[in-house]
């Protein structure tokens, strides 16, 4: 495995989704968490879940246990990188961290074909100055959705800044970052990063008929 590959761990969004799959000897376990930093040759440090996405998470997430970390690099086009380490450390203070011993070796996947489902769904985009945009979801994936903002908006305006993703009244609604921002003939392309779960952005497809079995990520 080319060296060159552990240089994708710095293209990891502080604060950006990463799968983490927790294997044990007879299963494993899927969540989402959050990407906080590493130290180069020395360790990658993740969010503690909450007990929401993992109870009893203390008797899964101990020294000494091995995992598989994944995650979507912003802007590769759709690749996933992916490594298998054990669990370092587990932090409690001053905040609840999982330290991971640093990969060797590190994989890239791309995405499958259908990896973002192209959708025209009318919605609101709330971002933290208070400005609320009017739009549609062009796209979306288990883990963001494409947003066409129409008018006159500065790209520096927006980017990085934390949002919510209004669709109607009876859908709920989505918190996230926005990552990209791409200027067309008559707006903006706003690339979000949703802080959803997997199960919820599932339920929300299905709410909406679309088909989430497409979006599996191309990992084993």
């Amino acid at each position: 495995m080319p060296a060159s590959n552990l240089n994708k761990l710095h293209q990891l969004i502080t604060s950006g989704l990463v799968d983490l799959e927790i294997l044990t000897p007879t299963d494993s376990k899927r969540i989402k968490t959050e990407f906080v930093g590493l130290l180069e040759n020395k360790f990658i440090i993740l969010n503690y879940p909450s007990s929401k996405r993992l109870p009893a998470s203390s008797d899964y997430l101990r020294d000494g246990v091995m995992v598989i970390v994944r995650a979507l690099i912003e802007g590769s086009g759709g690749q996933i990188i992916a490594f298998r380490q054990q669990i370092m450390s587990v932090a409690s203070h001053p905040a609840r961290l999982i330290f991971i011993n640093y990969p060797k070796q590190v994989q890239l996947f791309a995405l499958r074909s259908q990896a973002r489902i192209p959708t025209l769904l009318p919605a609101k985009l709330k971002v933290s100055d208070d400005r609320v945009l009017e739009g549609i979801i062009k796209d979306i994936s288990l883990t963001g959705v494409m947003f066409d903002v129409r008018g006159d908006q500065q790209d520096e305006d927006l980017k990085n800044m934390q949002c919510t993703v209004i669709l109607d009244t009876n859908s709920k609604d989505f918190q996230g970052e926005i990552c990209s921002v791409k200027e067309h003939s008559s707006g903006v392309n706003c690339g979000i990063r949703l802080l959803a779960s997997e199960d919820e952005m599932k339920a929300f497809m299905k709410e909406h008929f679309i088909d989430p079995s497409v979006l599996d990520m191309a990992v084993e």
